[in-house]
């Protein structure tokens, strides 16, 4: 079946929420809203692209040369273009906290925060605000969201934040802290020893997944030397950390993941 028939689509309405099941693990890998027969436009986009490294292209690519067939459902329909989109957003964000749960969907959906635990919720969203009158140190701040993992471990976060980033490397020696930050909560924070400059460093990338190109050579990371000899945070570390910025004036562009603090 390669569509809906006239009936059919006057009974769908005008949107609908729909899923892709691989038939191998009977596992929905793929989320998404659509109109008439936009559920079964995944498969043709397939055909034309059969190398494609898209993960939902070659999960569908990958089912046809087991010589089987997609799975589809219906799993919501006579939505509304908004119903639609909270009910796509909440699916995704729903399956996306099951850590195997394997959608293959890119973005996490229209306008859409992840979900949380109710303590995450709580902690993201019962911190103390920091206040700009709480500023008393040049601040860089490293927005980590699609690095960041529940329950990670320290060295992992530590490495997360650390680097690398395309920033100025004058500017940077000027920074005396730098927050992690995760959904507006400072997860993490840490002070410089100093900074490097990916293709003249000394010390290994801070990740295996950097590889160096013309384009990210020249991004800085950051040792600090008080972390990495196990020692307590300081007195302003301690300070800051666990407080959301959510209510300060910063640069929230998706492109640019890192920003400025100065003390006023």
């Amino acid at each position: 079946m390669d569509g809906f028939s006239e009936k059919s689509l006057l009974s769908l309405g005008d949107y609908y929420v729909y899923g892709l099941i691989d038939p191998r693990t009977k596992q929905i890998f793929y989320i998404g809203k659509g109109t008439k027969n936009r559920v079964f436009e995944h498969e043709k986009e397939s055909l034309g692209s059969p190398d494609s490294e898209k993960l939902k292209l070659k999960t569908i690519t990958d089912i046809k040369d087991a010589g089987l067939e997609v799975e589809k459902i219906i799993i919501n329909s006579n939505l509304t273009e908004e119903e639609a989109f909270a009910a796509e957003a909440s699916l995704i964000n729903a399956f996306n906290y099951v850590s195997d749960a394997g959608l293959t969907n890119i973005v996490a959906g229209h306008h859409s925060a992840e979900a949380l635990s109710v303590d995450e919720y709580e902690r993201i969203n019962g911190a103390a605000p920091l206040e700009e009158k709480d500023i008393r140190h040049k601040i860089l701040v490293i927005k980590i969201n699609r690095l960041y993992q529940r329950g990670m471990d320290e060295k992992v976060l530590y490495d997360a934040v650390r680097g690398v980033w395309r920033a100025s490397k004058e500017k940077v020696k000027t920074v005396e802290y730098v927050f992690g930050v995760y959904n507006s909560l400072i997860v993490a924070v840490y002070k410089p020893s100093e900074w490097f400059v990916c293709k003249e460093a000394k010390y290994r990338l801070p990740r295996q997944d950097i590889v160096l190109t013309p384009k990210t050579e020249n991004r800085l990371f950051f040792v600090d030397e008080g972390y990495e000899q196990g020692l307590p945070l300081d007195e302003n570390e301690s300070f800051y950390i666990g407080k959301s910025i959510a209510g300060l004036k910063l640069n929230q562009s998706a492109q640019n993941p890192i920003t400025y603090l100065n003390p006023r």
